[in-house]
């Protein structure tokens, strides 16, 4: 049984059953700032004897501080220094961007993206699909079955959220860049739409999903959605909606943000588990 010791910074429920996950594997583990948890007493004392640090996904917002609730105020400049203090040198989030990554180089802390590694974006689209459809249903008065549907995106929760429209007997039209996507597309029986020309028929979708992080769906494009259509905006923050004008044009645009925490905390958790210690044994 081994003795290694994670500290888990902050986080969503998902953390707390990540803390659990561990613990049965035989982990010692601290956790600070997870109000769904009981914290150690300081940051430091959550720090103190760790191979690790966990932190949160996002693992900051603004690049000033660590992506917290209110009650916990943590500076990036905090984490380090006390990483340092404590001779902590992997640091584990996600979402992290290049400024952040430099910054902690300079610490010599090695930080590491969970979302960059593949195998865990691939497995963390299957809740968000889920999450996703999830939540088209309960915000329509129409059942999926049979529904025409348009995902823009063919990423991995594209793939993933196209295939599961298709089981459930949705029309799926998929946009695409590639050739090869579009064969992909077909070869799923799903309808390939290409990206250049995917806003034609607009007003035919009862549901849409972005998954493209980019904003696709811009004043022009919602122009010409139904009213009743249900908008599912799940890609990376800020989304792909202009959320202000579908406002003002009564749209029904939801932005989703960390499906998998909410909606599949525990298979999240498993998820993350399982990457964590690979990270930390080949260290």
């Amino acid at each position: 049984m081994s003795r290694t010791k994670f500290a888990i910074i902050g986080g969503d429920y998902r953390y707390k059953l990540l803390k659990e996950l561990l613990e049965k594997d035989g982990y010692i583990v601290s956790i600070y700032g997870n109000i769904y948890s009981e914290s150690t007493d300081s940051l430091d004392s959550c720090i103190f004897n760790s191979k690790a640090v966990i932190a949160p996904i996002p693992i900051t917002k603004d690049e000033g501080t660590i992506n917290m609730s209110e009650n916990f105020k943590i500076s990036i400049d905090e984490l380090f220094n006390s990483m340092a203090s404590h001779n902590v040198n992997i640091l584990i989030g996600g979402v992290i961007s290049s400024k952040f990554q430099e910054r902690a180089s300079l610490m010599d802390i090695n930080s590491i993206d969970l979302f960059s590694m593949e195998e865990v974006a691939i497995n963390n689209a299957i809740p968000t699909a889920e999450g996703a459809i999830m939540t088209a249903i309960q915000e329509s008065d129409r059942v999926l079955f049979k529904s025409n549907t348009l995902v823009i995106g063919f990423g991995r929760c594209g793939k993933i959220l196209g295939n599961m429209l298709y089981g459930i007997g949705a029309n799926v039209s998929i946009t695409y860049r590639k050739k090869c996507d579009e064969a992909y597309i077909n070869a799923a029986n799903c309808t390939p739409i290409n990206i250049k020309d995917f806003d034609r028929d607009l007003s035919s979708y009862d549901f849409i999903f972005n998954t493209a992080p980019a904003l696709t769906l811009n004043r022009e494009i919602l122009k010409r959605i139904r009213k009743d259509t249900v908008i599912i905006d799940i890609a990376q923050a800020p989304g792909g909606v202009d959320y202000n004008y579908a406002r003002k044009l009564n749209l029904k645009a939801l932005y989703c943000p960390g499906l998998p925490g909410r909606v599949a905390p525990y298979s999240a958790a498993e998820i993350l588990k399982t990457s964590i210690i690979d990270i930390v044994l080949d260290s």
